[in-house]
C-alpha cells in the first residue's frame, strides 16, 4: 500500500536537493536501495507525469511494434482479395482460390522466420548492443516490403514476407526487453501491455484499409495493404536512430528528469545485475539451470498460451473463416474491423487495470473466458441453421476482445518480468521461438483442419482450442506468479529462495527490507540538513 506521507517527503526532498550526494554520502548502495522504495511509492499518473523523455523513448519501440500486427492481419486479409487470388491462386468450383498449400506456407514459414529474427536478435544485442540490432531490422524491414510490393509470383511473394519476418522477430524481441528494462515500476504493466495493444493498432488500420480496397479490380486493392508498411517502419527508422542504447550513466540521464534519479537508478540496475553477473555466462543454457529453469518454463508456458489459445488461426485466416461461414468477402473485411475493435478494447481494458488488479488474475481470467467462448463457438458450429451460424460468428469475433484482455497483453508482462535481467533477451527469445514453433505447426495444420475438402470443422475448430485453454487455465492456477509491485532484484530474491508460487503477491523480501531501511536513512539525512 502505498504511503502519501513518505512519498511526499521523497520529492520534497528531490526538489530541495536533498539527496544522497549533496550530503557527502559515499554509498552508492544506499542511494540505489532508496531509489527502490521511492519506486514503490510512487503512485500511477504520478509516474506517468515524472519523466517524459523515458515514455516518449519506450513509445519509439512501441510504435515499431504496430508494424507486427499490420503485417500479420494484411497477410491474412490478401490472400481473401479478389484480385490476389485471381493473380496468384487456382481456379477451384468455378472460383479462385489460394492453394491450401500456400495458405499454410505463408502462415507458417513467417512464424519459422520469426524464430530466427528471435534468436539472431538475442545473440547480437548481448555483442553490439539493442540499438545497432533494431536499425539493421528496420532496414531489412523496409527491404522486405520492397520484395512483397513487386512480387509477381506467389514464391516471390512468400521470399519478402520470409524476409520481413526476420526483421518482424527481431523487433519483437529486442523491443519488448527495452520496454522491459525501462519501464517504472508502477506502470511497468501498462507499458509492456502496450507491447500487445501495439500490435492490435497494426491490424485494425489493415482491417479497414482491407474494406476498402478488396472490392478495386486491379493490384492495388492488395499492394496498398503492403506498401502502407513503408509508413509505419520509416518514421520507427527516424526514431530508432536517436534512441538511447541500454541503460548507462550517459543514457539515464536522457531518460530521467532528475540527474540524481539518474544516478539512483544506475546503482539500481547494478544491485539488480550484481547476481546475475556471478553467472560464468550469458549462454543460452543458463536460462535452463538453477532457478533460472523455472523462469524460463514460466516464460514458455504463458506465451504459449498464444498460438494454443487458436491467435494464429484467428489473425491469419479471419476474413476466410467469415467466407466459409457464409458471410458475402466485403461483410466479411467489414466484421474484421469490429474484430480489431475488440481487440484494442479488450488490450487497453488489460493495460488499465493490470497494474492494479495484478497479472496472475487477468491471465487466469484470460485462459478460464477463451475457454468458455470458444466451446460455445464449437457448439454453435455444430449446429446447421442460420441463427446458430451468426452466433458462431458472434463467438469468433468476440475472442479478439477475451484474448486481449486477459491473455494476450499479460503474457508480455509476465514472460518479461519473470527472467533475470542479465537474461532477458535470451529468455524471451526462447519463448517466442517456441510460441512461434507452436503457431507455425498450426498454421500448417490449421487450414486443413477447417477448409472444405479436408477436415471442413469451421467453426467447430473452437472445440479444439477450447480443450486447451481450460488445461492452460489449470495449469495457470498452479505455476504462473504475481509479480505486480516488484522490482527486479525483489524477483531474483523470490526465485532464488524457491517462494511457491501463490505466495509471491504477500512475500516480505530482504531487497524490500532494505529499500525501506535506506530510504528512512536518507530521510534522516534531508531531515537534518534543513535542521
Amino acid at each position: 500500500m502505498e504511503k502519501a506521507n513518505e512519498q511526499v517527503h521523497a520529492e520534497n526532498a528531490n526538489q530541495d536537493g536533498t539527496n544522497p550526494s549533496s550530503f557527502g554520502l559515499e554509498s552508492k548502495e544506499l542511494q540505489g536501495r532508496a531509489i527502490q522504495k521511492q519506486e514503490h511509492n510512487r503512485g500511477y499518473f504520478q509516474a506517468l507525469r515524472k519523466d517524459p523523455w523515458l515514455l516518449f523513448w519506450i513509445a519509439v519501440m512501441l510504435w515499431t511494434l504496430i508494424v507486427r500486427g499490420f503485417e500479420n492481419q494484411s497477410s491474412g486479409s490478401v490472400i481473401s482479395i479478389p484480385d490476389f487470388k485471381k493473380r496468384f491462386g487456382s481456379i477451384q468450383d468455378g472460383e479462385f482460390f489460394i492453394e491450401t498449400k500456400w495458405q499454410s506456407a505463408l502462415s507458417g514459414g513467417s512464424n519459422a522466420a520469426a524464430i530466427v529474427g528471435s534468436c539472431i536478435a538475442s545473440y547480437f544485442a548481448d555483442k553490439v548492443g539493442m540499438k545497432p540490432v533494431t536499425l539493421a531490422a528496420a532496414v531489412l524491414n523496409i527491404a522486405s516490403v520492397a520484395v512483397e510490393f513487386s512480387a509477381t509470383s506467389i514464391g516471390m511473394f512468400f521470399a519478402g514476407k520470409m524476409l520481413n519476418f526476420v526483421a518482424i522477430g527481431a523487433f519483437l524481441n529486442i523491443c519488448t526487453a527495452y520496454v522491459a528494462d525501462l519501464s517504472p515500476l508502477a506502470i511497468r504493466a501498462s507499458v509492456i501491455g502496450f507491447c500487445n495493444l501495439s500490435q492490435c493498432i497494426g491490424p485494425f488500420i489493415s482491417a479497414i484499409m482491407s474494406y476498402y480496397t478488396s472490392q478495386w479490380d486491379n493490384a492495388w486493392s492488395w499492394k496498398s495493404l503492403i506498401c502502407a508498411q513503408w509508413g509505419f517502419s520509416a518514421v520507427a527508422l527516424i526514431g530508432q536512430i536517436f534512441i538511447p542504447e541500454s541503460p548507462a550513466r550517459t543514457v539515464l540521464t536522457r531518460l530521467y528528469s532528475d540527474p540524481h534519479d539518474a544516478e539512483g537508478h544506475l546503482e539500481r540496475i547494478k544491485m539488480t545485475l550484481e547476481e546475475a553477473e556471478t553467472q560464468k555466462t550469458t549462454a543460452y543454457i543458463e536460462c535452463f539451470r538453477g532457478t533460472n529453469l523455472r523462469r524460463t518454463l514460466i516464460a514458455i508456458f504463458v506465451f504459449l498460451s498464444e498460438p494454443m489459445s487458436g491467435l494464429g488461426f484467428v489473425s491469419n485466416y479471419g476474413a476466410l473463416m467469415y467466407q466459409y461461414l457464409g458471410i458475402g468477402d466485403r461483410q466479411s473485411f467489414l466484421i474484421q474491423i469490429g474484430a480489431q475493435i475488440l481487440s484494442m478494447s479488450g488490450a487497453i481494458v488489460s493495460f488499465s487495470v493490470s497494474d492494479g488488479i495484478g497479472r496472475r488474475p487477468m491471465f487466469l481470467a484470460g485462459c478460464i473466458g477463451l475457454t468458455g467462448l470458444l466451446l460455445c463457438m464449437g457448439i454453435a458450429g455444430s449446429v446447421s441453421t442460420s441463427t446458430a451460424t451468426r452466433a458462431a460468428v458472434g463467438f469468433y469475433t468476440m475472442y479478439n476482445f477475451f484474448y486481449n484482455a486477459g491473455v494476450g497483453s499479460n503474457v508480455y508482462t509476465i514472460a518479461s518480468e519473470v527472467p533475470t535481467s542479465i537474461l532477458r533477451t535470451k529468455t524471451l527469445a526462447i519463448a517466442l521461438s517456441i510460441s512461434a514453433a507452436v503457431n507455425t505447426m498450426w498454421s500448417f495444420v490449421a487450414p486443413y483442419m477447417f477448409n472444405p475438402g479436408y477436415g471442413n470443422l469451421k467453426a467447430k475448430i473452437g472445440f479444439v482450442y477450447g480443450a486447451f485453454m481450460l488445461i492452460f487455465a489449470v495449469l495457470a492456477f498452479f505455476f504462473v506468479p504475481e509479480t505486480r509491485r516488484r522490482t527486479y532484484e525483489e524477483l531474483d530474491e523470490l526465485f532464488m529462495n524457491r517462494v511457491p508460487t501463490r505466495q509471491f503477491r504477500g512475500y516480505v523480501t530482504m531487497a524490500e527490507q532494505r529499500a525501506e531501511e535506506a530510504y528512512t536513512a536518507i530521510g534522516k539525512l534531508a531531515k537534518d540538513a534543513m535542521d
